[in-house]
């Protein structure tokens, strides 16, 4: 299940999926099995990831939407705790005006896999969170399709 609640200029997503942190982790971290999970024919896929996983470190994804638009999101690591989370500032092309947010990942074991929560922080706008929201939604169930598939 996959419950969504805003505060303010933050959003808050959770989700379990069947597989242990120590994969849901790789999953996210790992450039090559990022780029095979992170989007759709139907409305945008990553094409390239580089990553320095350290704090202090950078990322950058580029890609393209479903109209051929190309599009890139960077950032820095802020935290890197495997498996129990993941957190970086987050950049983008399509909200140029904004400021640089926030995303942490905190990964949870369960009896049946595990617990994430992520928390999106910093936006500008209500807007610009919703729409966030919007494509996280996405890319939590992208994540769970994979790791269900493998």
């Amino acid at each position: 299940m996959n419950d969504t609640v805003h505060v303010n200029e933050t959003l808050f997503a959770e989700i379990d999926i069947d597989a242990p942190p120590e994969r849901v982790f790789q999953a996210w971290i790992d450039p090559q099995q990022r780029l095979a999970w992170w989007g759709d024919d139907e409305s945008y896929r990553s094409t390239k990831m580089e990553s320095d996983l350290r704090v202090g470190g950078k990322w950058r994804t580029e890609g393209k939407h479903a109209d051929g638009k190309p599009f890139a999101v960077w950032g820095e690591y802020t935290r890197v705790d495997p498996p129990k989370a993941l957190g970086f500032t987050w950049n983008n092309t399509w909200d140029r005006d904004g400021p640089p947010t926030h995303v942490l990942i905190e990964l949870t074991p369960t009896s049946s896999g595990t617990h994430l929560s992520l928390t999106h922080s910093g936006f500008a706008s209500a807007s610009s969170r919703d729409d966030h929201n919007k494509g996280w939604n996405r890319v939590l169930a992208w994540l769970t399709g994979y790791l269900r598939a493998r």
